[in-house]
């Protein structure tokens, strides 16, 4: 498959409600001296199979992390700055907190994700580490890969309940679109 070239420069990039930056499958665009800044997810995604080269940006003040990287991807990386990130994947697992807890079904942390061979899930369906130490504890479990997911375990979609959410879920509204809270369209009726 042939990509043509892809070049996003001189940017500021900054309060997205997902990542700053998405690379996805197959992709591999050169990012230079971009500022990408206060996302509610990681500054820079670059999912599995697809690829990058960073030069000169800068990634701050972003929730989930400056530069998250799927498993076995690998980009060129020179003179980038990161810093000042908030880290809540890394902070919510070292709490011992299942991450769909941080990330709810609006955003797909990066991290790393199992399935339970035990509870008959896919590798589909995504289990964070503490998921598997509290929820899947004895039981036959597979590492997946490092990427972006949701935890199903913490969601309710699974056969059990979640053992580390604390509240209730309508499975049912599960992956619906949160109800608007204003319009600026004028009411027709």
């Amino acid at each position: 498959m042939y990509s043509l070239p892809c070049l996003l420069e001189d940017n500021d990039i900054y309060r997205n409600a997902q990542a700053g930056v998405l690379i996805s499958t197959e992709s591999n665009p050169t990012l230079r001296r971009n500022r990408i800044f206060e996302g509610k997810a990681a500054g820079v995604e670059i999912t599995n199979g697809a690829s990058a080269t960073l030069e000169a940006n800068q990634l701050f003040h972003n929730k989930f992390g400056g530069l998250c990287l799927a498993t076995d991807v690998k980009p060129v990386l020179r003179d980038n700055k990161i810093y000042d990130n908030h880290n809540a994947v890394e902070r919510a697992v070292g709490r011992g907190q299942c991450l769909f807890k941080i990330s709810s079904c609006t955003s797909f942390p990066m991290h790393d994700f199992y399935r339970c061979v035990s509870c008959n899930t896919t590798d589909r369906n995504a289990i964070c580490i503490n998921c598997i130490k509290n929820c899947h504890r004895g039981h036959t479990v597979e590492f997946v890969r490092h990427d972006r997911f949701f935890c199903d375990c913490g969601a309710g979609t699974l056969e059990h309940q979640c053992r580390l959410q604390t509240e209730v879920r309508d499975n049912d509204t599960v992956y619906d679109s949160a109800t608007p809270t204003g319009s600026d369209t004028p009411n027709m009726l």
